[in-house]
């Protein structure tokens, strides 16, 4: 179990609801974060780039995908395989940022609409 900083990621959550629409369910994410991150890890399928940023609010500081038990050369050969994504993931995320915080918006949101239409099952992620 991931020892999450509650307060921390609510206050985000609350935050997120209030400026975007539909909004992100962070606390949806965190109570199903250990499925989600081996379900993208065993499909190779790199996760929206804000819930990568909410895996970074552990109590201790020590982001939440080092707590999940996947073997080390399996998520070493994954992570690899994933980083040319995370690299044009990572540009688009500064492209957008650059032109504002609507285009920012946007491009979270979008990650997230495309993240459940290859998982309908995790459909509860976005609010709308």
């Amino acid at each position: 179990m991931i020892d999450w900083d509650a307060k921390e990621i609510t206050m985000i959550d609350k935050h997120y609801q209030e400026i975007l629409d539909p909004s992100v369910n962070l606390i949806y994410f965190c109570r199903h974060f250990e499925e989600i991150y081996t379900m993208t890890m065993n499909d190779e399928i790199l996760m929206p780039d804000i819930f990568n940023d909410i895996t970074y609010y552990t109590s201790n500081g020590i982001n939440a995908r080092y707590k999940v038990l996947i073997s080390p050369k399996k998520e070493e050969e994954v992570q690899q395989k994933l980083l040319p994504h995370r690299m044009k993931q990572r540009a688009k995320r500064q492209e957008a940022h650059n032109k504002g915080l609507k285009d920012y918006y946007d491009f979270m949101i979008k990650e997230v609409e495309e993240f459940i239409k290859i998982y309908p099952f995790w459909k509860e992620l976005l609010r709308k």
